[in-house]
């Protein structure tokens, strides 16, 4: 089962990332979770392990694991290019995890491209170097590169191409017979202190639009065929947070409704949050799987 905003019965506001779900850093049953320190950030590892635990956070079960980082935009060069190190060997964690050979790999830029705050996917995709075209061009010199078959496609939204972006993804998939799908897009978050500072990874797969509780098709393995690897960058925030902030720890979680209707906002750094954010999460792509630094 996927938990989507659409199928959502807590009035608390929505949160794509696990590690702010139910406490998850606190003993739940079923529910795995660790700190750990990495070349740059701190990584939060949960790994759900049953189906109470999946109950618990709302969440399949599977693995989640979250890069806490500075602000993206105030990264500098050095710290950038420890974040793609970071996240390539993320990437060849979990395709170690899950059993992939990935000779050929489809990265999926999901999201509207003409929408800042949900462009994380699109522009990642801009960053990562396709190579599935050179092997039908050279075989020798694709053999020579030493890379995975790489190839990107950006499925946009329904308001502007009339379908899901699954069913895309699904079509695609029928024809290329990829070993596993990267998944980009970006994510909601309940903390102003996760925005533009966290990447998640997870094996689990994604449903596009779910943040903004306008959950389509499933990525998944499940309906794709394919094992999926999703990567996301929080760049919303519900605004009855700043609401329930605002009336202390004390307040109960069904008092959010007090707050009103939900409104989506995203930080005013965003342009250069989302450039940077993908150049991390596609230079890792890269990194692990293609062309790198070249």
């Amino acid at each position: 089962m996927f938990f989507t905003e659409r199928n959502y019965r807590d009035d608390y506001p929505y949160t794509d990332l696990a590690c702010e779900r139910r406490r998850a850093d606190t003993s739940i049953d079923g529910v795995d979770y660790k700190k750990e320190k990495g070349i740059v950030g701190i990584w939060e590892r949960i790994k759900i392990t049953s189906k109470e635990g999946s109950r618990s956070i709302g969440r399949p079960i599977g693995i989640y694991d979250t890069l806490g980082l500075d602000r993206m935009d105030m990264m500098d060069n050095e710290s950038i290019d420890d974040a793609q190190d970071e996240i390539a060997r993320e990437l060849c964690y979990m395709c170690d995890v899950m059993d992939i050979v990935p000779e050929k790999v489809l990265v999926v830029g999901l999201g509207n491209p003409a929408l800042t705050p949900d462009a994380v996917g699109s522009e990642t995709a801009r960053v990562v170097k396709p190579t599935m075209h050179i092997k039908d061009f050279d075989s020798e010199l694709f053999d020579g590169l030493e890379c995975s078959q790489i190839a990107v496609m950006t499925p946009g939204v329904n308001a502007t191409s009339g379908m899901d972006a699954g069913i895309s993804v699904k079509g695609v998939c029928e024809m290329l017979e990829p070993d596993v799908i990267l998944a980009v897009d970006a994510l909601a978050s309940r903390s102003t202190e996760r925005l533009g500072t966290t990447v998640q990874v997870s094996n689990t797969g994604i449903i596009p639009g779910s943040g903004i509780g306008n959950g389509r098709i499933a990525i998944s393995r499940q309906t794709m065929g394919v094992p999926v690897i999703s990567i996301g960058i929080p760049t919303v925030i519900d605004s009855r947070m700043f609401w329930l902030d605002a009336q202390g720890e004390s307040v109960s979680r069904g008092i959010a409704r007090g707050a009103g209707d939900a409104m989506f906002v995203s930080p005013k750094e965003i342009n250069e949050i989302v450039r940077v954010g993908a150049k991390i999460v596609g230079g890792g792509i890269n990194q692990a799987f293609g062309l790198f630094d070249c």
